[in-house]
């Protein structure tokens, strides 16, 4: 009789030992993990306005990135810019502190009044959007400036070739952030409902940025990798000049 309530006592103390444990660990892998580093929600966007709507367009938009990051506290970045090559054909970079985040923001009065500008057929084709949960390599971002070269990047990779993917893009992303001066962001991670297809998002001061990345060992290697046809589907590389 003496025997079980010494038992039950113990299994007590173990258990909230444990959940000390848990708690601790918790924070403890919440300081080795910040939020910073957690995949954010992200999307990549086209948009083709025809050239009767640009400046409504401008307008419209430039609104919608106002609102989105002056009033929405899980907003993390949204930026647009336009091609390169294509006159009024436009691509954005948005993200988000999880899927809730943009939820929010589609719920905000700024998308409404986008939603309403889209809906009077401004566009010469159908808007492409692409959402993703981003693998951000670990480091301090670097600070912003303004007409930044970026570009957006889609492709598709053999499923048996993922993991040699996986290991040579990461190489490309941490050698691109931490040995090059230019190089602003780098940021890329899987279709939220296409299996091993993936989206890139990066940032360079200028094009002489975009260049000297183009000349590192890291890309190098991934040119490389590229070489060995890893691929279900070819890369579609958009360039742009943010709109400052």
């Amino acid at each position: 009789m003496g025997y079980r309530p010494r038992v039950l006592c113990r299994s007590i103390v173990a258990r909230r030992a444990l959940a000390l444990l848990f708690v601790l660990g918790t924070t403890l892998l919440g300081l080795m993990w910040p939020s910073a580093l957690q995949p954010a929600y992200a999307l990549n966007v086209s948009l083709h306005v025809k050239p009767e709507r640009r400046q409504e367009f401008l307008d419209c938009i430039r609104n919608n990135q106002q609102g989105t990051l002056e009033t929405e506290e899980l907003a993390k970045e949204y930026l647009f810019g336009e091609d390169v090559s294509l006159p009024n054909t436009f691509h954005f970079h948005e993200q988000y502190e999880g899927r809730d985040g943009f939820n929010a923001h589609a719920q905000s009065p700024h998308f409404a009044v986008w939603e309403k500008f889209a809906a009077t057929d401004p566009f010469t084709k159908s808007p492409e959007v692409f959402f993703y949960a981003e693998r951000r390599a670990p480091g301090e971002g670097k600070a912003e400036c303004k007409g930044r070269y970026c570009l957006n990047v889609r492709m598709g990779i053999k499923p048996e070739r993922r993991d040699e993917f996986l290991s040579c893009i990461a190489n490309n992303q941490r050698g691109t952030l931490e040995s090059e001066p230019l190089a602003l962001e780098y940021v890329f991670g899987e279709d939220e409902n296409v299996p091993n297809v993936f989206h890139f998002h990066e940032q360079y001061v200028d094009r002489k940025g975009f260049d000297a990345h183009t000349k590192t060992k890291h890309f190098a290697a991934w040119e490389a990798f590229v070489e060995t046809d890893p691929f279900s589907q070819l890369p579609e590389v958009s360039f742009f000049q943010e709109v400052a």
